[in-house]
């Protein structure tokens, strides 16, 4: 599984580079939508560590549509879910506070390499 995400928490993970089509040389955001909440049945955690609750997914959808993310298609949603869902297993004696159930990852693109130039560089 050489990806984006396992190279977050896999340091020797080789990174192979995404299909131009995707998310090529993008510098992008992403949210996820969990379930299994108090505050609410559903919840956005987006940048910053924001975090949006709601009782319906019409509201979940309309937010996120908004605030201009997509969702991730097949395998790359797959694979940010299982690393997500990983690294929440891996902390000794369970997370600290509720993770809820992850139901999808969205992405939104912020920058790509001909927006940010040749500044850094």
């Amino acid at each position: 599984m050489d990806s984006h995400a396992l190279a977050l928490v896999d340091p020797e993970a080789k990174l192979q580079p995404s299909p131009p089509a995707q998310f090529g040389g993008t510098v992008m955001s992403i949210a996820t939508i969990s379930s299994g909440f108090e505050k609410g049945d559903f919840l956005v955690r987006e940048e910053k560590g924001q975090r949006v609750y709601f009782d319906f997914f019409e509201e979940v959808f309309n937010y996120i549509a908004y605030k201009g993310y997509i969702r991730m298609k097949g395998d790359d949603e797959k694979e940010w879910l299982d690393t997500m869902n990983n690294v929440h297993a891996s902390v000794k004696g369970g997370m600290k506070y509720n993770t809820g159930k992850l139901l999808m990852v969205l992405y939104k693109p912020l920058a790509s390499e001909e927006d940010r130039g040749s500044y850094g560089n």
